[in-house]
């Protein structure tokens, strides 16, 4: 019997997620030491930036104490197959799903290597234990939707003066989805604790996910009642309560939602000690929007709604097809002379009206602008 890891045992519940209805890709993870070692972790600044609808920048600032004398540490970043509706083959020897992956020490450019692997004790008698291509093949072929049972090291040499290092550590990767999801993100935050000092001295997150944006972040890792703040146009930050059914045991949880019209969410914390992994989910709206659609039955209506391409929303009378006629007018602020569009979003919790905004077709993103062509017909 294959022996089941923490790490694949995390792998399977996010996989799960995604297992009859989505793409799971990749999850973002920490640098971590492969052996152990006195290294400490003094400062993280986390960095996630949605760069477009599919993809999300990971740049990462670490300060790294070394309280001995120079050493190097084989230094790694683990990285789950993609698993659910997806080619799970690698790409050039690497992760399909990661692009651009760099890491800089010291004002230094690091040379990197990749190694597949099975199990977490991949690395012994200061070797890595690869698996070959034909266990890499046969692998997809017994697991086929749920994974492959390996995932990726990306590891290098790091030299570490005696001291402060700092180190810069970037990557882009596929966002994962599904029916429900118009995106998912997860990053790995629990590896942090393999440190010398087994937490982050000075922990800062950052999660910019572009404009009008509606997304939550599960608060597990954080414990109850996280604070968080906004740089930027925010709309909204609500904690709501949920039921977790990612497991057999159904639990109850928490989450902190955030409607942005611009801008990005923080978290601070010294001495942190994640608690679990971080989770970063954005509801398809057209999943939950009743269709046809009517005003007078939907009283509310998502400002993300838009992210859905070729796709028209049947309407039952001309009041609700003017109603998405003028989202992205309304999304904006836009003050309307019609009393009932006004009344509509005015009830809307997003809606910010914006004296100074003008309504002008040829100053909205493309995709907006057919999108409102497309309800005047």
């Amino acid at each position: 019997m294959k022996r089941l890891t923490q790490l694949t045992l995390l792998l399977f519940s996010v996989i799960s997620l995604y297992a009859n209805d989505g793409a799971y890709y990749v999850s973002g993870n920490q640098l971590i030491p492969v052996t152990e070692t006195d290294i400490m972790v003094k400062k993280e600044v986390l960095t996630i930036k949605r760069k477009n609808k599919k993809q999300v920048e990971v740049s990462v600032y670490y300060e790294f104490y070394n309280p001995g004398n120079a050493k190097q540490v084989v230094v790694g970043f683990e990285a789950f197959s993609p698993g659910g509706d997806v080619d799970p083959n690698p790409r050039n020897g690497q992760h399909p799903n990661i692009y651009g992956f760099t890491v800089e020490m010291n004002d230094i450019q690091l040379p990197y290597k990749v190694a597949m692997v099975r199990d977490t004790m991949y690395y012994q008698n200061g070797k890595f234990k690869a698996i070959t291509s034909e266990e890499i093949n046969q692998s997809m072929e017994d697991y086929g939707w749920m994974s492959a049972d390996f995932f990726y090291v990306y590891h290098f040499s790091a030299n570490f003066k005696k001291g402060l290092n700092i180190v810069k550590h970037t990557y882009t990767c596929d966002l994962s989805g599904s029916v429900d999801y118009s995106y998912s993100f997860d990053y790995v935050l629990t590896a942090a604790m393999r440190w010398g000092n087994k937490q982050i001295d000075d922990f800062t997150l950052i999660v910019d996910m572009g404009e009008f944006q509606s997304f939550y972040i599960d608060d597990t890792a954080f414990g109850d009642h996280p604070e968080w703040t906004a740089k930027g146009r925010k709309l909204s930050i609500t904690t709501d309560d949920y039921i977790d059914y990612s497991s057999d045991n159904e639990q109850k949880r928490t989450r902190t939602s955030f409607l942005m019209r611009s801008g990005e969410v923080i978290y601070k914390a010294k001495k942190f000690k994640p608690k679990g992994e971080l989770a970063i989910r954005a509801f398809r709206a057209i999943a939950f929007t009743p269709q046809p659609f009517d005003y007078k039955e939907s009283p509310s209506i998502s400002f993300t709604i838009m992210d859905v391409e070729d796709y028209t929303i049947e309407t039952t009378d001309e009041t609700s097809k003017r109603i998405l006629k003028n989202l992205p007018f309304a999304r904006r602020g836009y003050i309307f002379s019609s009393r009932d569009l006004q009344e509509y979003y005015s009830a809307q919790l997003w809606y910010n009206p914006d004296p100074s905004y003008k309504a002008v077709l040829s100053g909205l993103p493309k995709e907006e602008q057919e999108w409102v062509m497309r309800y005047s017909k």
